[in-house]
């Protein structure tokens, strides 16, 4: 307040000198001293005196304006950082105030608290990892005992925290959930039924989650860890999973339809009468996978490791399998009906009982030991 006042008083004062120094008459002037005569020559000794102290009213009032403008400047960046500075505060007094509501025993304070948490991880970009970071912390903590758990449901302040770790936003009025991953540590949490559909949970850790029937329909899980996790039964269809890691992961009876994992990587994990039709599986890692009785029609499976994988009564009508390595997998009885296995490996592989019916085979690799069924097509 007094840098702001003493600004304007230099500003002032230099207006004022520069004004007098444009109004001011000779006619007003004294005359000039014998001393000032003296000191001048005779000839328009009066207008170099006059000239003079014009110079000396206009240095003044140049002066007078920069150090107003000088403190004024000051004054202002003095008035933002103390603004800022009361800003933070009142974060750190509403996070304070939320971590505290967390341990309520009142569910409806644990879900202010909850709101609260999102309002500041959405205006507040600095505070937003340690926000995240601690809704993560409530979820993995919670009473994994709880009846809600048991009954196949999260409760509902977890539910909520998870949606809220989902569809945080990286800036006011953008699309939700599309600008900023999560990127959180989610590991060996237990939410069997939650809802997770349509949320950003790219590069989450998930491994060892308990997401049994889990809700996951268009939800972005782009390289997101999920290994070890178990998702029986979850419904997956149109979700992005591209170079997720489902290493080990039990994913029997899941609804996959339509959904993208190139890249993924599979590597022994269970997809036992799991629903892939129509999938983007191209480049994946499915070695030693289960597959048996697997819906894989129209998959793309372009360029996949198949090798050792488990496809007994898989359906793979019309499935795009070129250049896939099916080395030592186990086709035996699998609807292979209208595939596309051109300069497919079929090393080793057991397709006895199989159903080639239409299936392009050319250019396809065999050795010795693969087992093709009696009416196979020429290869």
């Amino acid at each position: 307040m007094a840098l702001t006042i003493l600004a304007a008083a230099s500003l002032l004062v230099g207006v004022s000198c520069w004004f007098a120094s444009k109004l001011r008459r000779r006619p007003g002037l004294r005359p000039p001293t014998p001393e000032e005569i003296e000191a001048h020559p005779p000839e328009g000794s009066f207008d170099a005196l006059i000239a003079e102290r014009g110079t000396l009213l206009q240095r003044m009032s140049t002066w007078g304006v920069t150090l107003g403008l000088l403190l004024a400047a000051g004054s202002m960046a003095y008035t933002t950082r103390s603004t800022e500075t009361s800003q933070e505060g009142q974060i750190t007094n509403r996070y304070t105030q939320a971590m505290e509501q967390l341990g309520s025993e009142k569910i409806e304070v644990r879900l202010a608290a909850i709101h609260t948490l999102q309002r500041l991880a959405r205006d507040s970009q600095r505070d937003r990892v340690t926000t995240v970071d601690a809704m993560a912390a409530y979820v993995r903590e919670h009473d994994s005992m709880s009846k809600a758990r048991l009954l196949g449901q999260p409760e509902t302040d977890v539910q909520m925290a998870l949606t809220v770790l989902g569809s945080v936003y990286d800036a006011p009025n953008t699309e939700l959930g599309h600008d900023w991953v999560c990127s959180c540590n989610l590991a060996s949490i237990r939410v069997p039924g939650a809802d997770l559909s349509g949320l950003n949970l790219g590069i989450a850790v998930l491994t060892r989650a308990d997401l049994r029937g889990a809700y996951l329909s268009g939800a972005n899980l782009d390289h997101a860890d999920l290994s070890g996790a178990d998702l029986h039964g979850a419904y997956l269809n149109s979700a992005d999973l591209p170079h997720a890691v489902l290493f080990m992961t039990d994913l029997s009876e899941a609804n996959l339809n339509r959904a993208v994992l190139s890249g993924a990587d599979l590597y022994e994990a269970n997809l036992r009468r799991a629903d892939l039709s129509w999938a983007d599986l191209s480049g994946v890692d499915l070695f030693n996978a289960d597959l048996r009785g697997a819906d894989l029609r129209g998959v793309n499976l372009r360029g996949a490791s198949l090798s050792g994988a488990d496809l007994r009564k898989a359906n793979l009508r019309k499935a795009i399998l070129r250049g896939a390595d099916l080395k030592g997998a186990n086709l035996k009885g699998a609807d292979l009906t209208g595939a596309d296995l051109k300069g497919a490996n079929l090393k080793g592989a057991d397709l006895t009982e199989a159903n080639l019916t239409g299936a392009n085979l050319n250019a396809a690799k065999t050795d010795d030991e693969t087992k093709l069924p009696a009416e196979a097509p020429g290869t």
